[in-house]
């Protein structure tokens, strides 16, 4: 049997992706993030993440973000800063793609917790989360704020790794 190549690929991101990084989380926020500020998080020590890019003309698709912190003597913790997909490549399994090698480059890692937080009114990031073993642990009230004042809740959710 044959196997499908996929659509897109991943790369790692690095510094000169922030131009890109903050276009493409403008498209899925509110509130997108500036350059300088993707360029003063991937600075940031146990800062990670990757693009999904089309295969067929190189079009960033995606990418995800993360942090990881690993204590002395303790198994850390890692968290999902982003993760955004262009609304033309939804539902092509590119954020679960994206959630996948985050998730694995964290238990290899030797990460044990990975935390993120999700609005409570995104169902689709909800369910792609608890298909991917995540749990809700905690909830921030009214944590985000809508361009028509309206308060959303955070979810926090937490995903003990294979590590």
């Amino acid at each position: 049997m044959s196997k499908v190549a996929s659509p897109f690929y991943l790369v790692g991101l690095g510094l000169t992706h922030v131009d890109v990084l903050a276009a493409l989380h403008g498209e899925s926020f509110d509130e997108g993030w500036s350059a300088s500020s993707f360029d003063t998080t991937l600075r940031m020590p146990g800062a990670y993440g990757f693009m999904a890019v089309r295969r067929t003309d190189d079009e960033p698709l995606g990418f995800a973000l993360f942090r990881a912190a690993l204590f002395d003597g303790e198994d850390g913790e890692a968290e999902v800063l982003s993760i955004a997909t262009r609304s033309q490549a939804r539902g092509q399994g590119v954020a679960r793609a994206l959630m996948a090698q985050g998730l694995q480059l964290t238990a290899e890692l030797g990460v044990q917790t990975m935390f993120l937080e999700v609005a409570a009114d995104n169902a689709s990031a909800l369910a792609l989360y608890q298909a991917m073993g995540f749990a809700q642990s905690g909830q921030r009230k009214a944590y985000y704020a809508r361009p028509d004042g309206e308060r959303v809740d955070a979810l926090v959710m937490r995903l003990e790794t294979s590590a």
